[in-house]
């Protein structure tokens, strides 16, 4: 599971289309059941992001996981993310 969304690069001020955010697989979520913290790291597509090369951005968030919900950590971090503005309008790839 990933998000897809255009960026705003604000160091070079581009627009990047389609850029594909995936939860780092090491390291990409830590802490325990009070509060995780999540890296979200930015590719060109999915092939790029599978080797974790030339990433062009990261965002850090935490959220407090629901114990209760079927959803594992992992989408809980996604849907969380998707609820925030900075990933508002982004879709599910």
């Amino acid at each position: 599971m990933a998000l897809q969304m255009n960026y705003y690069q604000p160091e070079f001020e581009i627009i990047i289309y389609n850029c594909y955010w995936k939860i780092e697989s090491e390291n990409g979520i830590q802490g325990g059941k009070t509060k995780l913290r999540v890296r979200f790291s930015c590719y060109k597509n999915k092939s790029i992001a599978d080797i974790s090369q030339n990433e062009y951005s990261h965002v850090e968030l935490e959220f407090v996981p629901d114990l209760n919900s079927a959803d594992n950590f992992i989408k809980q971090a996604y849907l969380y993310a998707k609820t925030l503005p900075f990933f508002s309008g982004a879709v599910d790839v």
